[in-house]
């Protein structure tokens, strides 16, 4: 009481701006005080996962503790920052998905520290914090394709997996190709390939592409501009105001940025002469001579002969038999009965219609069993298993049924929700060389038809890792591979699809 009563006291006696400040150092301290904590999420905008190193995903709110091996994706429409311990922040923009691989620092021995993301696609923003500042040789951030050093403290990055792009506000970058060498080390990446770009060097971006073996330098256009890209072979130039603090302006528009562009083109003119036809000769008149008619012949036909048949047996002609063919009728599909994994939805979560397997998060809290990887709006469970229990399957490959299905189509930042036709669908599993493929036929009278396609790996214990897809999935196999399930979310052109499956054999 008196903790509470001396906080009170020293509110009413200090200035708002100056409590505010104080209140900040005061959650900065709560999260040094667990260790495994290396940072928290100060806005969440739409749709936004967090999936933990042990496979378990949950929605993010505002307050979510970061932890090292946490990996963020924001869906479409989706935007959260990102505070550390140590001041730094980051804001990863709709679509992305970022891994925090290391957030450590040590002042004794600075060496030892690290500062490691991993930006697998999307936008991201970072503004460095005390440990960066100090330490700006264990700071790197990795992109498929690149490896990226800072030597300041405020830069925007944004990769597609074949394709990164980055540029300055404060400070500079070192950008490297992601050879072998660079990817598990920190820092910039030196090997004679890197590229350095600053503040100063203004108008200008570094791109990389996959193919290439060494990073160029661009006409500059706004990273954090929606479907930003940059414009080939045209003469651009870009002036880049410095923008405001991450927190201190609306999400759209908190890039000042401005591109001015002033394209020439010369327009040639082709002259074709005409072509002369040909001169083509008629062919010679022939006159035939006149035919004179002579008397015309009469031909008499010949007497008309009648041949009578002679008196034989009637053949009656016995009545053709009718064959009447009864179609055999056809037996629809009887859907494979799932019965050790199962879909629990959180509260939030409109029940649909068609949706009659997903239980609710309690009930299935209370009923006991694994927590395996879901979406945010639902989560998978299994049944229970010894610890370090593994996949195991007697079959080379399976084919799966779709058994249950459940999808909806969310428009309107979450306020108006459609139930999604899940029509028909694949999911096979090679189990020697533990992958995975699948797909579903989507359809809803607002958004037409769509199609989910994705492949990927099936891990040890049977949890699925996508690797290639237009969609997000995730979800896992039973321990004896005979049923399956995934939770998926898709962006389309009027909103999100989010669904959940089960699959049999």
């Amino acid at each position: 009481m008196k903790s509470n009563y001396k906080i009170h006291r020293f509110a009413r006696k200090t200035p708002k701006s100056l409590f505010a400040m104080s209140l900040l150092a005061l959650g900065l301290t709560a999260l040094a005080q667990d260790p495994a904590i290396v940072g928290e999420t100060t806005m969440v905008i739409g749709l936004v996962k967090l999936v933990a190193a042990d496979g378990t995903s949950r929605a993010v709110d505002r307050g979510t503790a970061i932890r090292v091996g946490d990996r963020i994706e924001t869906q479409a429409g989706g935007h959260v920052h990102l505070r550390f311990v140590d001041g730094g922040r980051l804001s990863i923009r709709p679509a992305s998905i970022l891994q925090v691989e290391s957030y450590s620092h040590s002042t004794q021995q600075p060496l030892l520290g690290a500062i490691k993301f991993r930006l697998d696609e999307g936008v991201v923003r970072s503004i460095t914090g005390k440990w960066g500042e100090a330490a700006r040789d264990q700071f790197r951030l990795n992109t498929p394709v690149a490896a990226i050093g800072v030597k300041g403290t405020d830069f925007v990055v944004k990769s597609d997996g074949e394709k990164t792009s980055a540029s300055v506000y404060t400070g500079a970058i070192i950008l490297t190709p992601l050879a072998n060498g660079c990817i598990k080390s920190v820092g910039p990446c030196i090997n004679g390939n890197e590229k350095l770009l600053s503040e100063d060097m203004k108008g200008q971006m570094i791109e990389l592409n996959r193919q290439q073996t060494t990073p160029q330098l661009v006409p500059s256009v706004d990273l954090l501009a929606r479907g930003a890209r940059p414009t080939v072979n045209s003469e651009m130039i870009a002036r880049v105001n410095k923008p405001l603090a991450l927190e201190d302006a609306p999400v759209e528009t908190r890039s000042t940025s401005t591109m001015v562009a002033d394209s020439r083109a010369a327009t040639v003119v082709a002259s074709i002469p005409p072509q002369q036809n040909p001169v083509v000769e008629p062919p010679p008149v022939v006159v035939a001579p006149p035919v004179v008619p002579s008397d015309p012949i009469v031909i008499e036909p010949p007497p008309a002969v009648v041949v009578v048949p002679p008196p034989g047996p009637v053949v009656v002609t016995p009545p053709v038999e009718v064959v009447v063919v009864v179609p055999t009728p056809v037996v629809p599909a009887v859907p494979p009965v799932v019965t050790q994994l199962s879909w629990a939805r959180y509260d939030w979560i409109k029940k649909m219609d068609a949706d009659t397997f997903s239980q609710s998060f309690e009930a299935a809290l209370a009923a006991g069993g694994e927590r395996l990887p879901g979406n945010g709006s639902y989560t998978m469970f299994r049944p229970a298993a010894q610890p370090g229990a593994l996949l195991a399957s007697a079959d080379a490959t399976a084919e799966f049924r779709l058994a249950h299905a459940s999808a909806q189509l969310v428009r309107e930042s979450g306020r108006v929700t459609e139930a999604v036709n899940v029509n028909e669908g694949t999911f096979n599993v090679d189990f020697v060389r533990s992958t995975y493929a699948t797909k579903l036929s989507l359809s809803n009278a607002a958004m037409g038809a769509d199609t989910l396609i994705a492949t990927g790996n099936v891990a040890s214990n049977g949890v699925l890792q996508t690797t290639s897809s237009n969609a997000s999935i995730n979800g896992a196999l039973s321990l004896d591979g005979r049923e399956a399930g995934y939770a998926f979310e898709k962006a389309v052109n009027v909103g999100n699809i989010r669904g959940i499956t089960l699959w049999g054999r």
